[in-house]
């Protein structure tokens, strides 16, 4: 079920009452007038009433007995189970209803239909389909559902608890500098904490101090000692309290389903921690541990009744007798027969061009077709590959394209693919294919240059009318099986045995290097530089030997297993089975190694899996949070659908409801594309039915979502004028009310979004017409954080590349805070929901600078640049003005490194804003990677980052000569250091960029495009010639801060009003 293009099939609304014609089982067929809102119980209970005025009534069953069903706008028979849904949200192709006795586990159905409604696919696509490797897969995978929820269930309550409520803490109790030196100046080594007691009647506080290091459990037995010294108990009496009730109660944030569970240093909590760094007291709610653990919801496990599909064709399979591929003596050998749905827009002549790969590596030579007409595309040939059979590793892959020769007079021969396909050798069950087969083809994607696409999805395109090209493996006697670990384990003996033999003859000119070969000082110091080089440094064929040759003394340097596993010849059984002995003995690897072990460079299974192991061993909740973006992007580069990776996310997205939160998000935002939404639906199916009642929630997040975009389409089809007198009315209906309203919010599910405030709500005048929408917290005590939370609702925009900014620059500011350096960056939430769709959180109390500086024309051309400063010093008086400074110049500096080193574009006094704190941060990242916004054809942007006068005046504090001010001469070494600190880890931002090219964000699209972060850290140079060429990149910056002003002024002209 793709989003819906409206309510009923050509209408984005209903009419407010339509004719439903009903067909009853009895024969008759009742026309029945209902409200485009009416739920499916109201119009049973109507039509129930109408169909005893007709004939044959007394056949009818209780009204109980039946269900609707009918077709959607996605030709899909459906059946509705849920009676409180509501006529306009059921996406009919026609209001027609048919009523049916219901067949089968109604629960199970019921089920089936809210998963449907989440992952955006009716289940029954999957109970249909009959591919062994999708059954295999459905039931292996209810596997890690059901020890997932058994772990949840593992210390009854509170571990239930913990997955509700996952505490939302840093990887490390180790304190930042600057937060250890805040809690001694300002506490005096202690943390004060407001505890607050609430009951129907009253609210009582009490302000506790306790150590950084004390647990919520120590800061409960505070509290209590703070409300029984006001009692005037004896100590004895306090300590027999402490005793009895400590063990009662539970510490909730005020405003937010966040609580202390565990027994976590309460300064590890992240909100405790920004509470200390922005110096305010932590607000907490002493909640009883009985009322939190008795509101859990039930959460229930059942087994589907598919588990049994396809287990006996799957045991047959594997009862055959087969022979081992390495007892194949015989080259590769694959008959290109023919093609069909060939479009060609010219005559010319079509061929098959064919690979081999592992990866992105080409095992052998490529191989072509002979040259055919495009009206006849037969060709019956055999190809026969420079791959001996012994040779194919596990996850070897056929990449193959349709191309065409166009024939121009006079002109040289232009050759260009028509479509392309991929499919695997070796399928899951580890048998080497061996039959004809006919490969549905995959368009060309925009900007791919070459003709093979070996990191393209394997398998069939689902698109009926798409080229496709049959194909036939040579047939052997019996099935052909990879070798088993056993026969992997003894191959690897033979290897060794053979290896120490030939080691031992005098002169033997063939004897492979020993082991543990010692390595001379200048090949030490080779291989040392060669571990330190980035991850997207080429290796030469030297470089490849020399790894090779060094294998063994790479063991205890972990991060150079990604250079060796390059220096692997994969077509070589021998260096194969030598690679898979190594990592047996290899020690685990830094997160930073394992994420790049993931990327599609690295195939194989084994490695893939030894990643995955480093990840199960290291990864903490808040960095699995971090990087999960791009841990679900890289799922696509996994061969099968049943894999380590999959399973790992799986399982810690079933232990913990915030990760399996955004896990879910970022799955479900891509269902639209074609080449993974199989395998992404399979994977949400297994979420969806190991979640346990949180699937209702996600539904509601669904529906929500689902509503506002047919009312952005509905308010974007009216006139300015009346856009907003078209929101109001159209959200003051009774289905817009129930599903936009009492939710979590998809950007924080421990935020509740309540009512609705409709009179705040507004449609933005940007091109898109984002909705701003605002919610009333409908916490107890939300004076305490928020009173609303304002989101921005975007239709129209591609979210991705905010997302993955934003994602880059929260974790430059963790990599900040972790060497004492709070730059005061505003990473605010942003979520990609499905295509070119995604809701963005409203930053409070901020303004754009160009509202700021519009006040007068002058401000926004050189003539006067204090405008900035005067607002930020009439909106901070006193004491606070200085804190302000601080503030705009640490938040400033933060910036400007982080839109140099990722090569921010298209700034301008719309997309950077301050708040009324002095805070400065940057929305809208629609370039990056220094793909500027070009006029003409000419780059609008010709400084790395901006840095107007506006801006240094602030910084120096009102000087007449800014940028001779002590203050400026500061904040120039404040960026150097910002900058040095993040380059030291330049190779995780290398890594998350090329762990994101199958995303298809159009400005990140190859490992050029990724070529912009190696320029900008200077990777190639040492630390100080790096600082040099900030340092040169910054004086451009201030100094060619008039073209800023220029692109500024002309902005102001065309917005400024």
């Amino acid at each position: 079920m793709p989003p819906s293009s409206g309510e009923l099939w050509g209408h984005h609304l209903m009419p407010s009452q339509v004719d439903v014609d009903c067909l009853l089982p009895n024969g008759i067929i009742i026309s029945l007038p209902c409200y485009r809102d009416a739920n499916l119980g109201t119009i049973k209970f109507e039509l129930w009433k109408e169909a005893k005025k007709y004939p044959l009534f007394s056949q009818l069953s209780d009204a109980s007995s039946y269900i609707f069903v009918s077709i959607t706008q996605d030709a899909e028979r459906e059946e509705f189970y849920d009676e409180t849904r509501r006529l306009c949200d059921l996406r009919l192709f026609q209001p027609i209803l048919k009523v049916v006795e219901p067949k089968g586990n109604r629960e199970e159905k019921m089920l089936n239909y809210d998963i449907g409604i989440a992952i955006g696919m009716s289940v029954n696509e999957f109970n249909d389909n009959k591919d062994l490797e999708i059954m295999t897969f459905r039931r292996r995978v209810l596997d890690v559902c059901k020890m997932a929820v058994e772990e949840r269930d593992s210390r009854g309550n509170l571990s239930q608890a913990r997955y509700v409520y996952p505490p939302d803490i840093h990887h490390s109790a180790q304190l930042p500098p600057h937060i250890n030196e805040r809690i001694e100046k300002e506490g005096k080594g202690k943390i004060m904490i407001c505890i607050w007691v609430v009951s129907a009647s009253d609210r009582q506080k009490y302000t506790v101090g306790v150590s950084h290091m004390a647990t919520p459990e120590e800061v409960i037995a505070e509290a209590i000692r703070r409300r029984t010294r006001l009692m005037n108990m004896s100590p004895e009496q306090q300590r027999r309290c402490i005793v009895e009730y400590q063990d009662s109660y539970i510490l909730k944030v005020c405003g937010c389903e966040l609580f202390l569970l565990e027994k976590y240093p309460v300064s590890q909590f992240k909100y405790m921690r920004t509470c200390i760094s922005r110096s305010r007291i932590p607000q907490l709610m002493l909640m009883s541990k009985e009322g939190v653990f008795s509101s859990l919801p039930k959460n229930i496990f059942t087994i589907p009744a598919y588990v049994m599909k396809g287990v006996s064709a799957f045991q047959d399979i594997n009862k055959q007798n087969t022979t081992s591929l390495w007892n194949m003596d015989a080259m590769l050998k694959i008959k290109i027969n023919s093609a069909m749905y060939v479009n060609v827009k010219e005559k010319g002549e079509i061929y098959v061009k064919t690979g081999i790969y592992h990866g992105t590596e080409s095992l052998c030579p490529i191989k072509d077709t002979a040259r055919v007409e495009s009206s006849n595309p037969k060709w019956n040939q055999w190809l026969e590959y420079d791959l001996y059979l012994p040779d194919i590793p596990r996850c070897a892959r056929l990449c193959l394209a349709l191309c065409c020769v166009s024939k121009k007079q006079k002109k040289k021969q232009v050759h260009y693919a028509l479509a392309w396909g991929n499919i695997n050798l070796l399928d899951f069950n580890n048998r080497l294919l061996c039959e004809k087969t006919t490969l549905r083809l995959w368009p060309v994607p925009q900007g791919q240059e070459d003709m093979l696409n070996p990191i393209g999805v394997p398998g069939p395109c689902p698109n009926g009318d798409s080229p496709c090209v049959e194909i036939e493996f040579h047939r052997f006697g019996m099935p052909v099986s990879y070798p088993t670990e056993a026969q992997i384990d003894e191959y690897a003996n033979w290897l060794s045995s053979r290896n120490r033999n030939q080691a031992h003859v005098q002169g033997s000119t063939t004897a492979p290097p020993l082991m543990n070969e010692p390595l001379s000082k200048t090949e030490q110091d080779q291989l040392q530089e060669i571990i330190r080089r980035d991850p997207l440094s080429e290796l030469s064929e030297q470089d490849k030997e020399l790894l090779w040759k060094s294998r063994h003394a790479c063991i205890p340097i972990p991060g150079s297993l990604p250079k060796l596993l390059q220096a692997v010849k994969w077509y070589s059984r021998e260096d194969v089975v030598q690679v898979y002995v190594l990592l047996r003995e290899w020690p685990i690897v830094s997160t930073e190694t394992a994420l790049e072990l993931l990327y599609c460079t690295f195939t194989d299974l084994t490695v893939r899996r030894f990643a995955v192991k480093c990840l199960e061993e290291g990864l903490t909740d808040d960095q699995l949070s971090q990087f999960l973006l791009q841990l679900v992007q890289v799922l696509k580069f996994e061969p099968y659908f049943d894999n380590y990776l999959t399973r790992f996310l799986l399982r810690r997205a079933l232990l913990s409801q915030r990760i399996g939160h955004f896990f879910f998000w970022h799955l479900k935002s891509e269902m639209h594309q074609a080449n993974i939404r199989q395998r992404f639906g399979l994977i949400l199916e297994a979420y969806c039915r190991g979640c346990g009642a949180y699937l209702k929630s996600l539904c509601r997040q669904v529906e929500a979502l689902d509503k506002l975009a047919k009312l952005s389409d509905s308010v974007k089809m009216e006139r300015e004028e009346t856009q907003m007198k078209v929101l109001c009315s159209q959200v003051q209906q009774a289905d817009y009310m129930e599903a936009l309203q009492h939710f979590p919010s998809p950007l924080n599910n421990s935020y509740i979004l309540g009512d609705l405030i409709i009179e705040d709500c507004e449609v933005k005048h940007s091109k898109k017409k984002p909705l701003q929408l605002v919610w009333q917290n409908p916490d107890a005590m939300s004076e305490l954080l928020f009173t609303d939370f304002k989101i921005l609702f975007k239709n129209g925009d591609d979210l991705r590349q905010d997302m993955l900014t934003l994602q880059v620059i929260g974790i430059m500011d963790s990599i900040w805070q972790g060497e004492g350096l709070d730059l005061r960056l505003i990473p605010y939430g942003c979520l990609a929901t499905g295509p070119n769709m995604g809701m963005i959180e409203v930053v409070r109390n901020a303004r754009t600078v160009l509202k700021i500086l519009s006040q007068d024309i002058r401000s926004a051309m050189m003539v006067r640049t204090k405008e900035l400063h005067s607002w930020i010093k009439e909106k901070n008086k006193g004491d606070r003005y200085q804190q302000a400074i601080e503030l705009f110049t640490m938040s400033c500096a933060g910036y400007c490194v982080a839109t140099f080193i990722l090569g921010i574009g298209d700034r301008h006094p719309s997309n950077i804003m301050v708040t009324e704190e002095g805070q400065v941060f940057h929305i809208d990242f629609g370039h990056f990677l220094d793909h500027r916004k070009k006029k003409f054809g000419i780059n609008r942007e010709r400084v790395p980052f901006v840095l107007t006068e506006d801006f240094i005046r602030v910084i120096a504090r009102g000087q007449d000569n800014p940028i001779k001010s002590q203050e400026f001469a500061d904040f120039m070494e404040l960026c150097g250091k910002a900058y040095l600190s993040l380059r030291k880890h330049s190779n995780v931002f290398i890594t998350l960029f090329t762990m994101m090219l199958s995303c298809g964000i159009p400005e990140l699209q190859s490992l050029d495009d990724i070529g912009y972060l190696r320029k900008t850290f200077v990777v190639e140079k040492s630390e100080q010639e790096a600082l040099e060429y900030f340092q040169k990149r910054f004086n451009e910056a201030y100094g060619g801060a008039w073209t800023t002003k220029l692109d500024w002024f002309f902005h102001w002209v065309k917005h400024g009003n």
